[in-house]
C-alpha cells in the first residue's frame, strides 16, 4: 500500500512540474506543455532546430512567444543562411501586431525576400489552431480554445507533415495584407 501511495504522489508532483521542451527528444512522444515558458522555450527550440524551413500560424502572432529575442535571432539566422524563403507566418489579426509594432513584422519587412507573411484567408479564420513546424519535423501545436497550453515534438515528421499539409492549403488561400507589406525607405 505505501509503494503504491508513493507512485501517485511521484506522479502528482511529475505532473506538477513545468515540462522540459528538451524531454520530448528523450521519450519520443508529444510533450504536453502547460505554461507560457515552457511553449516560448519550445518556440525557441524548434526555432533553433530549423535548417530549411519555418512556418507559424497565429491569430495575433502572440508577442509573449514570437517577439521575444531568442526567438527572433534563430528567425534571422534561418532565413539570412537559406535561400528562398524558409520563413513563413501566417497571421488572422495583421493589424495587432502591426500596431503593436511587433519585431517579428519588422523583420519580415526588412528581410522581405526571405521572410513572408499573409493574412489568413476569410475560410479558415474562424478554424485554425496555432502551429510552428519546423523542417516538416518538429511542431508545437495549441490549440485555439486554450492558448496556455500545447503539444510539442522535436521529430515527429508525421503530425509535422499534416501541420506542413493544412498550412500550404491555407497559404494557398491566403493573400497579403497592406499593412504587413508597407516598406519604410
Amino acid at each position: 500500500m505505501t509503494d503504491a501511495l508513493n507512485q501517485v504522489q511521484t506522479d502528482i508532483k511529475a505532473a506538477a512540474t513545468p515540462p522540459d521542451p528538451d524531454e520530448s527528444a528523450r521519450i519520443g512522444g508529444p510533450l504536453l506543455l502547460s505554461d507560457r515558458s515552457s511553449i516560448r522555450a519550445a518556440a525557441v527550440q524548434l526555432a533553433d532546430q530549423a535548417r530549411r524551413e519555418l512556418l507559424i500560424v497565429s491569430r495575433d502572432l502572440d508577442p509573449d512567444l514570437y517577439d521575444q529575442r531568442p526567438f527572433l535571432d534563430a528567425v534571422r539566422r534561418l532565413a539570412l543562411a537559406t535561400p528562398r524563403t524558409p520563413v513563413r507566418v501566417l497571421v488572422t489579426e495583421p493589424r495587432i501586431p502591426v500596431s503593436g509594432g511587433h519585431r517579428l513584422i519588422e523583420l519580415t519587412r526588412r528581410l522581405s525576400s526571405r521572410i513572408s507573411i499573409r493574412r489568413i484567408g476569410d475560410d479558415f479564420r474562424d478554424q485554425t489552431d496555432s502551429f510552428l513546424v519546423a523542417d516538416g519535423r518538429g511542431y508545437c501545436l495549441h490549440r485555439v480554445a486554450d492558448r496556455h497550453t500545447a503539444r510539442m515534438e522535436r521529430d515527429a515528421p508525421r503530425e509535422a507533415r499534416r501541420l506542413r499539409a493544412t498550412f500550404e492549403q491555407i497559404w494557398e488561400q491566403s493573400d497579403g495584407d497592406s499593412e504587413l507589406r508597407r516598406l519604410y525607405l
